[in-house]
């Protein structure tokens, strides 16, 4: 049996769920509500700033791929790596959290579903997403001025760091990388887009 990768289109909000060939009482928005809409959970919260990239950028591409190679990828064809951290998280805290952020190099699913066994960022660049904002009763990652992103080309994190799996946020503000709020991600991308050329 050969099955192939499935291609998946977006769906309208107003899809309805269906059985016995009957329109059930909900819709897929019905679901999206009650599975997304706990943004500051990191699952969720990483997504959406995945989300908030695709749209400062202006990036077509209709619907997310879950286990590429890299999370975004431009019109032109630069790929991106997002990677988002908050100082306030969905569980009860004593502090608020390090500000820490993944860069480790990975394998990558291969056409036969094995792994590669190069470990690399496959990414041209990297948008580490900061959701910034110190105040639980006020929080709101949809509240895009609550973020701060810093724009890296991957080959300066390769030059300085080519194994390692974290960065705190102290050591990537010291590489002199783009610090932005969401208006000036654009051109902030475009300028770390040069230096990686």
């Amino acid at each position: 049996m050969n099955l192939e990768e499935i291609k998946i289109l977006p769906k309208s909000p107003d899809e309805i769920f269906q059985f016995n060939s009957q329109n059930l009482d909900f819709r897929i928005v019905d679901f999206w509500i009650w599975n997304q809409s706990d943004l500051i959970e990191n699952r969720n919260r990483g997504i959406l700033a995945e989300f908030i990239v695709r749209q400062a950028l202006g990036i077509k591409n209709p619907t997310r791929l879950e286990w590429d190679a890299y999370d975004l990828i431009t019109n032109d064809g630069v790929k991106i790596e997002v990677k988002s951290a908050a100082y306030i998280q969905a569980w009860k805290q004593e502090n608020y959290s390090d500000i820490i952020f993944g860069i480790e190099p990975t394998r990558v699913p291969l056409e036969d579903n094995n792994y590669s066994d190069e470990k690399l960022r496959r990414a041209d660049i990297y948008i580490f997403c900061l959701l910034g904002h110190k105040y639980q009763s006020t929080i709101n990652p949809m509240n895009l001025n609550q973020w701060v992103f810093y724009v890296v080309p991957t080959k300066i994190l390769n030059e300085k760091f080519p194994f390692q799996k974290s960065i705190s946020l102290n050591t990537l503000k010291s590489l002199n990388c783009q610090e932005c709020d969401y208006g000036q991600l654009r051109l902030s991308f475009e300028k770390s887009r040069n230096q990686s050329e």
